[in-house]
């Protein structure tokens, strides 16, 4: 947003230098808080009364900054992909809209962004018709969303099958095996019983 920030203009109707300031503020408050951590190693420490809550280091939260923003430059640019080629648009200010969709599609705690992402796509891009708009949103919810967890329900289904039959297999050979052991020694009880009963003297 601070290297385009008239693609956000588009969305929060702000003027450009408005929306350069507010992307700078956050780079600031990024940098300002990576800085605190590296300067104090205590002060990752926050609660009281046995309460107590540690931050992530320095190192670590700059590599969840990283996957982040990996992630998120690869669903944009597979947002990129699916776009009409007319009329066209940079991979850029794609990615700012796309971006600030996402982040309004999180604060609204929407389930999967449904609705709020699509609706501020839609506002945000108005120089793309609303048919070839929502058949770009419809693939990518396909291709995001719905093949993913086709994917990840049956890697899980096929492990929890695979469990419960390995489970399965291991009783029964249990089983066999008790029952086997049972057949050649008799428990003391009925080996007890097949003895003769001794006389009792007179």
């Amino acid at each position: 947003m601070a290297w385009h920030p008239d693609a956000a203009s588009t969305m929060d109707l702000l003027p450009p230098a408005v929306n350069r300031m507010i992307a700078i503020g956050c780079l600031a408050s990024i940098a300002a808080y990576l800085t605190w951590l590296v300067t104090g190693e205590k002060r990752r420490e926050l609660g009281q009364n046995g309460w107590k809550v540690i931050l992530p280091s320095a190192r670590l939260t700059l590599l969840q900054i990283l996957i982040g923003v990996v992630d998120l430059g690869f669903c944009a640019l597979a947002m990129y992909l699916l776009m009409p080629m007319q009329p066209g648009i940079d991979f850029v200010s794609l990615a700012v809209v796309f971006i600030l969709a996402t982040l309004l599609g999180f604060a609204s705690h929407a389930p999967g962004s449904i609705g709020v992402f699509d609706a501020a796509m839609l506002v945000a891009l108005p120089e793309f018709s609303k048919e070839h708009m929502l058949a770009t949103l419809v693939v990518f919810r396909i291709l995001y969303f719905l093949i993913p967890f086709g994917i990840s329900i049956s890697i899980m289904g096929t492990r929890e099958l695979w469990l419960s039959v390995r489970a399965w297999q291991e009783r029964r050979r249990l089983s066999e095996a008790c029952a086997a052991k049972a057949t050649a020694e008799p428990c003391p009880a009925e080996a007890a019983g097949r003895q003769p009963l001794k006389r009792a003297k007179r």
